[in-house]
C-alpha cells in the first residue's frame, strides 16, 4: 500500500491568502487612513475629518487637504498648485512614481504597509487606461478631476504617422471613451477662482496653469461639441476665451461663448489674438516664447458676449501700458472704427444715397470703388443699414441706380439693408420711463444679432429720430444715454456705428457759411454732439460758392445740386477739408474738391481755406486785420503753410475779395467796448456782433 500521500513534508505549500485586487487594497487603506497618512507624512495633522499638510513633499502647512471619511475618503487636493486625486495618486507622489506606469509597484507598497505577504503579487487591474496597442506609447497625459478632486477621466496624446491623436479614458466606465457629459479641465482650481481662462487643448491650459493663471479647456478642444460639455463649473465665473489664431479657433470661441453665457457665467469675453502671430498660435506658444501675457490680456481688443457690468478693478493702469493701439478708420480721414459718428444734413441732401453707397463699398467694394466723404474705404466686411423712411421698393430702386452691374450680389450676406416699413416698423433703441431713459428689449435683441456678426464693419441707423422714443433734441440725459448705449455697441463689435440726423437752418434763415456753423446747426441737445466721437455735416452751398464752382469747372448751376461738407467735430485725427459736392443723375453726391484744387486758374481752395482760418482766429480771440501790424500779411506765420509764400499784394487782395462777395464771407467787426471796425470775422462771428474779446497768448490756425 502506497502511503506516500500521507507524507506531509512532501505536500505542496497550501495557499493561505486569496489574491486581492487593487480596489480591495485601496479599501483597506481607506479604513486606516489617519494611521497610513501619519506614517507617510509625519508633519501632517488630523483636524476633524481632514488630514492637513503643507504640500506633497511633506512640509508643514495647510495647503494640502485629504478627506478622512465618507464617500470621499482618500481624496486630496493641493490648493496651492491645483493638483489632486485619490489615495493611490497621493502614494505615487510620495514615492515619486508614475501612477500609471508604476501601478503594480504602488500596490505592493500599500500592501506591505497593510502587513500582507512579501511574496504577494496582486493581480491588479489599473483604474487608468495605458497604452493603446494600435498607437504605441502615449506622449502626453492629462487628468480631469471634478471640483472635489475625484479623477473623472484621462486624455492621452499619441504621435502617429498622420499626426497627433488624442484618446480619452473614462475612469468610471473603464473604457476608452469620453464621459457623458464631458468634464472641464482643472475643476478644483476653477472652484477656488472667480476668473477663468478658456483655451483650446490641455497643453495650452496646463501651460497657463503652470504660469499662475486659472485656465481650463473642454475635452477635445476646438473639435468639442459645445452641447456635450458640462459648462456648469463656470457658473458665476468671469470667463475669458483665448482662441487659437485661426478660423477654427475663432469659430469655436463664438460657439462656446454663447453656451457658457447660457450656463450662467457672470461675464464672457473673447480676446483677439495678435495679428502678427502665425496660424494656430496659442497660449502654449505664448508661454514658450515668454510672451507678455498679462500685458496683452489687459490691452488687446476683445468682444464682450456677456457683461457683468462695470468692474472698477478691470481698469487699472495695466490696461494702458505699452504702445497705444492705432485708431483705424472705415473711411480715410473720417468715420473711425469702433466709435459712434453722426452724419448730419438738411432734408433732400442725398444722405440716404450716400449711406447706401458707403454700405456697398464696405460689403462688396470690388468694381464699385470711388471716394466717399473725401476718402477711400479702408475696411471690408459686413454692413448693416436700418432705414425707417424708405420701403423695400425704394431701397431696391436706389440700389439698382447705384449698382447697375449687380456687384452687391457677389457677397449678398455681407450687405444687410433692413427697410423697417416692411419689417414691422421702426424699433426704439431708447424710451422714456418714470425713472429716466431706458434701453428697449427690441434693441437688445438687435444688438445680440449684431454682436454675432464676426466681421461687422458698419451699422447705420437712418434717421436717428425714428429710433428714440424720448426727447433727444431737448433732454441732455437722453442724448448722453443714447450715445453711451451706441458707444458700447461700437466698442464691442469694433464697427463704425453711424446715426443719420437732421440739421436746422441758422437763425434768420441765413445760409451756413462754415463748418463751425454747421456743427451748431445739428439738431438736439449739446450732449448728442458731445457724446459722439465724430460728426460729419452736409449743407447747401452758398450761391457765391456755386458760381465759383460752375465757373471753374464749366458746370450748369442747377438748383439743389451743390452742397458742402466737412468733419465738424472729431476727438481724434481727421481730415477737416471743406469739401464741395454735386448731386449726379442718380441722386448721389460726388466730391468735386479734387477737381477744384487741380484747376490751375482757380483760387477757390485758397479762398475757402483763408476765410476758414480768419474765422477760427476770431473765434479764439486772436483776430486778424486787413493790413497793418495785425494784418493778414504781417501775421501770415499764423496761417496754414499754403499761405506762407504768398506776397503781400496777393494775400491782401484775397481778403478784399472775401469782403466784397455778396453776401460777404468776411466782414470787419469791432471788439467789445470799441467802435473801431477793423477786425476780420465772419458775419455771424463774435467781432461781427460787437462782442469779440481778445485772448492772451500766441495762436496759430
Amino acid at each position: 500500500m502506497n502511503n506516500k500521500w500521507l507524507d506531509f513534508n512532501d505536500a505542496s505549500e497550501q495557499q493561505t491568502t486569496k489574491p486581492l485586487d487593487a480596489e480591495d487594497i485601496k479599501r483597506r487603506i481607506q479604513q486606516r487612513l489617519p494611521d497610513y497618512l501619519t506614517w507617510l507624512y509625519p508633519n501632517g495633522k488630523v483636524k476633524g475629518q481632514k488630514f492637513i499638510l503643507g504640500n506633497i513633499q511633506g512640509k508643514k502647512g495647510k495647503s494640502l487637504e485629504v478627506e478622512l471619511g465618507g464617500a470621499n475618503a482618500g481624496l486630496w487636493h493641493d490648493f496651492e498648485c491645483g493638483q489632486g486625486g485619490d489615495i493611490v495618486s497621493l502614494t505615487s507622489e510620495h514615492q515619486v512614481l508614475d501612477a500609471e506606469r508604476d501601478f503594480v509597484e504602488i500596490m505592493r507598497f500599500m500592501a506591505n504597509w497593510l502587513g500582507m505577504s512579501q511574496s504577494f503579487t496582486p493581480p491588479v487591474l489599473s483604474y487608468q487606461q495605458g497604452d493603446n496597442e494600435d498607437l504605441g506609447a502615449h506622449t502626453g497625459k492629462w487628468d480631469y478631476h471634478d471640483s472635489e478632486g475625484n479623477l473623472i477621466a484621462c486624455v492621452y496624446r499619441y504621435e502617429t504617422n498622420e499626426g497627433k491623436e488624442f484618446r480619452p479614458w473614462d475612469v468610471k466606465a473603464r473604457k476608452t471613451k469620453a464621459p457623458n457629459p464631458r468634464p472641464l479641465y482643472n475643476q478644483p482650481n476653477i472652484k477656488q477662482s472667480s476668473e477663468v481662462m478658456l483655451v483650446e487643448g490641455e497643453k495650452a491650459a496646463q501651460a497657463l496653469i503652470d504660469s499662475g493663471h486659472c485656465a481650463t479647456t473642454a475635452m477635445n478642444g476646438a473639435k468639442a461639441p459645445t452641447d456635450k460639455t458640462d459648462w456648469s463649473p463656470l457658473k458665476n465665473k468671469r470667463v475669458t476665451i483665448w482662441p487659437d489664431h485661426d478660423e477654427a479657433g475663432l469659430s469655436y470661441a463664438f460657439s462656446a461663448s454663447k453656451t457658457i453665457a447660457e450656463a450662467g457665467a457672470l461675464s464672457v469675453v473673447i480676446l483677439k489674438p495678435p495679428e502678427d502671430k502665425p496660424d494656430k498660435w496659442d497660449a502654449a506658444d505664448a508661454v514658450k516664447e515668454a510672451f507678455d501675457i498679462p500685458g496683452w490680456i489687459a490691452t488687446t481688443e476683445r468682444k464682450t458676449i456677456k457683461s457683468a457690468g462695470l468692474q472698477l478693478m478691470d481698469w487699472t493702469a495695466l490696461r494702458y501700458q505699452g504702445k497705444a493701439p492705432e485708431q483705424k478708420f472705415l473711411v480715410e480721414g473720417s468715420f473711425p472704427l469702433g466709435v459712434v459718428s453722426i452724419l448730419a444734413a438738411m432734408g433732400d441732401t442725398g444722405k440716404g444715397m450716400l449711406t447706401l453707397k458707403l454700405a456697398m463699398e464696405v460689403a462688396c467694394g470690388e468694381g464699385l470703388a470711388m471716394e466717399i466723404f473725401g476718402g477711400r474705404v479702408l475696411e471690408q466686411g459686413t454692413a448693416v443699414v436700418f432705414t425707417s423712411e424708405d420701403d423695400q421698393a425704394e431701397v431696391h430702386r436706389r440700389l439698382e441706380n447705384l449698382d447697375p452691374g449687380n456687384h452687391r450680389l457677389n457677397h449678398p450676406e455681407k450687405l444687410l439693408i433692413i427697410p423697417l416699413p416692411n419689417a414691422g416698423g421702426p424699433f426704439a433703441m431708447v424710451k422714456d420711463t418714470p425713472d429716466g431713459p431706458s434701453t428697449t428689449q427690441e434693441f437688445t435683441q438687435v444688438v445680440r444679432q449684431l454682436q454675432a456678426i464676426k466681421d461687422l464693419k458698419l451699422v447705420v441707423f437712418d434717421p436717428l429720430s425714428s429710433f428714440v422714443h424720448a426727447d433727444v433734441n431737448a433732454d441732455p440725459a437722453v442724448g448722453s444715454y443714447l450715445t453711451g448705449l451706441l458707444a458700447n455697441l461700437a466698442s464691442e463689435t469694433g464697427a463704425a456705428v453711424m446715426v443719420v440726423h437732421h440739421m436746422r437752418k441758422p437763425p434768420g434763415q441765413k445760409p451756413i457759411e462754415s463748418a463751425e456753423q454747421a456743427r451748431d446747426a445739428i439738431r438736439g441737445s449739446s450732449a448728442l454732439v458731445d457724446g459722439v466721437r465724430m460728426a460729419y455735416a452736409l449743407w447747401p452751398a452758398q450761391d457765391v460758392v456755386v458760381q465759383q464752382v460752375c465757373t471753374t469747372l464749366n458746370l450748369i448751376p442747377e438748383p439743389r445740386s451743390f452742397y458742402q461738407g466737412a468733419v465738424v467735430k472729431s476727438n481724434g485725427p481727421a481730415d477737416r477739408t471743406l469739401r464741395t459736392f454735386k448731386r449726379n443723375g442718380v441722386g448721389l453726391l460726388e466730391d468735386l474738391t479734387g477737381r477744384l484744387s487741380g484747376a490751375s486758374s482757380s483760387e477757390y481752395e485758397l479762398l475757402v481755406a483763408l476765410s476758414g482760418a480768419v474765422r477760427m482766429a476770431a473765434s479764439r480771440g486772436h483776430p486778424f486785420t486787413h493790413t497793418g501790424g495785425n494784418g493778414i500779411y504781417v501775421q501770415r506765420h499764423r496761417l496754414p503753410d499754403m499761405f506762407h509764400h504768398l506776397s503781400r499784394h496777393k494775400l491782401e487782395s484775397m481778403v478784399q475779395a472775401l469782403l466784397s462777395e455778396r453776401p460777404p464771407r468776411l466782414v470787419k467787426g469791432v471788439a467789445k467796448g470799441s467802435r473801431d471796425h477793423k477786425w476780420l470775422d465772419s458775419s455771424m462771428g463774435p467781432f461781427a456782433k460787437g462782442k469779440g474779446e481778445f485772448s492772451e497768448g500766441a495762436d496759430s490756425v
